[in-house]
């Protein structure tokens, strides 16, 4: 079960809803129990016996906090993190990063006669294991740190570590965050309701919409490899890729945040409109909030951060990069396009306090602004190329062409390329940059709506949905970042 799936809808969310709000409003126990039941069938309808993987960790974590919070003795503190964190990349690295390994190995022991060639193991990925695991380590983390306390209950910690909205892809959420959504009963009101429903029909438009009608374009272009010279092209279908994978994953988000809050938790914004950055580093304060966030507190600033010199600073800065690329899954391009992230950002941080640059864009006014927006996005688009391409015969042309080299420009080749749907297509990405630029400068559409007039609110609503299934393509794509 996924949040594409009518199911979800039809059955398992007014299942959850009704349950926790109607049938157990204002005992607090027993929502929390029907709370982590439900997100256990959940897990088990979309991943299966990987249940278990959740529950050892689960198990794990808490455990943990508990044996770090009664002891002062720093050896044996010390010894329960080093559990919680070992099982929890045990898991994750025979699961997510095992046949990558395996792979490389045997692509590096080509050259040696006689080496021993290892068979991929072909593990299923466990849906969600990135981002419960890295939600449960900070807790255990902030622990051991004297951050926070434990939970006092192992129902209300188990109920963190698994609410099926944010289970899957995120946000991922401190535990001091969701300790305080559920500390009281849960219970909504109208405008709270409203503002849940909207998000997730918001986030339904956005996915069927917009996502999945450009991803034909992207994938057109990127799988098939044909045509990888024509700047035109490759540009567009990244351009289609970087709405894309924006608008499937602020989708899931907002579906996830919409179907907290009809259950009364509040979960935290994922996203900030990250295509109106002007420099890598407000792309990633706009970008994926709660992972950013989640690599500056636990690896960035424990690696060194900024006070410690500037040679530390870029090894902190690029190992967290690296190490943030590589979390998106197991591949190397991952592992690159987190490396020129990292370069990208010791760029801007050294380049902009050059004092001709520094001088010009301050002299520059609104001019250097836009300047300072397109060059960003120019980067931030190219690096999400190297983000969907894995294949290497594909990927290095593509990156060629986009940069320039070697390429040349063929309009008519470009169109004859595309599949049918061309003029849609292009209507919504050119919609998409429209709204998108306009929720910068304004924000707040989704609560604006909500408060607005039922009538007017319906109306809306109910217009978003009738273009969710009109203009929704033939065949719809899991969630991007369910791979991850």
């Amino acid at each position: 079960m996924d949040f594409i799936t009518s199911n979800y809808y039809l059955y398992f969310l007014p299942v959850v809803v009704f349950l926790t709000i109607g049938l157990a409003s204002r005992r607090r126990r027993m929502q929390i129990l029907i709370l982590l039941s439900m997100s256990y069938v959940f897990f088990w309808l979309a991943s299966g016996w990987h249940l278990i993987l959740l529950l050892i960790s689960t198990c794990i974590d808490w455990t943990a906090g508990k044996k770090m919070h009664g002891s002062q003795e720093t050896s044996y503190r010390k010894r329960w993190l080093r559990i919680s964190i070992v099982t929890n990349l045990t898991l994750l690295g025979i699961f997510k990063y095992l046949d990558l390994l395996i792979e490389t190995w045997n692509l590096a022991t080509l050259r040696f006669s006689g080496a021993l060639e290892a068979d991929a193991l072909g593990l299923a990925l466990p849906v969600g294991i990135s981002f419960y695991t890295f939600q449960t380590m900070s807790y255990t983390i902030d622990i051991y740190m004297k951050k926070q306390k434990p939970y006092d209950s192992f129902l209300d910690f188990a109920c963190y570590a698994a609410f099926f909205p944010q289970l899957v892809a995120g946000p991922i959420v401190r535990a001091d965050h969701f300790r305080k959504e559920i500390e009281k009963p849960l219970a909504t009101n109208p405008y709270r309701f409203r503002l849940g429903l909207t998000l997730i029909i918001y986030g339904v438009a956005k996915k069927l919409v917009i996502a999945d009608n450009v991803a034909l374009h992207a994938n057109t272009i990127f799988v098939e490899g044909e045509h990888l010279a024509n700047i035109g092209l490759i540009w567009w279908a990244t351009l289609c890729f970087g709405i894309q994978i924006y608008c499937d994953f602020s989708a899931y988000t907002d579906i996830a945040i919409g179907s907290a809050h009809l259950v009364g938790v509040e979960l935290p914004e994922n996203f900030k409109t990250p295509y109106a950055a002007t420099s890598p580093q407000d792309f990633w304060r706009r970008w994926h909030i709660s992972l950013s966030t989640w690599l500056r507190d636990y690896l960035y600033i424990p690696l060194g951060g900024s006070r410690n010199g500037r040679n530390r600073m870029i090894f902190a800065l690029m190992m967290t990069m690296l190490l943030g690329g590589l979390w998106h899954g197991a591949s190397w391009n991952f592992v690159l396009w987190g490396f020129v992230h990292g370069l990208l950002l010791i760029v801007h941080r050294f380049g902009s306090k050059i004092g001709f640059i520094e001088q010009f864009f301050s002299m520059a006014g609104r001019s250097g602004v836009l300047l300072s927006w397109f060059v960003t996005q120019f980067f931030v688009f190219f690096t999400w190329l190297i983000f969907r391409v894995e294949d290497t015969s594909v990927l290095i042309p593509s990156m060629k062409t986009f940069v320039g080299i070697g390429g040349h420009f063929d309009l008519h080749e470009m169109y004859d390329m595309l599949p049918e749907i061309k003029f849609l297509t292009f209507i919504i990405a050119a919609c998409f940059i429209l709204l998108h630029g306009v929720s910068g400068k304004l924000g707040g559409g989704k609560e604006w709506l909500s408060r607005r007039h039922p009538m007017i609110w319906g109306s809306v609503c109910g217009l978003m949905l009738c273009l969710a299934f009109y203009l929704r393509p033939a065949e719809t794509v899991d969630f991007i970042y369910f791979r991850f």
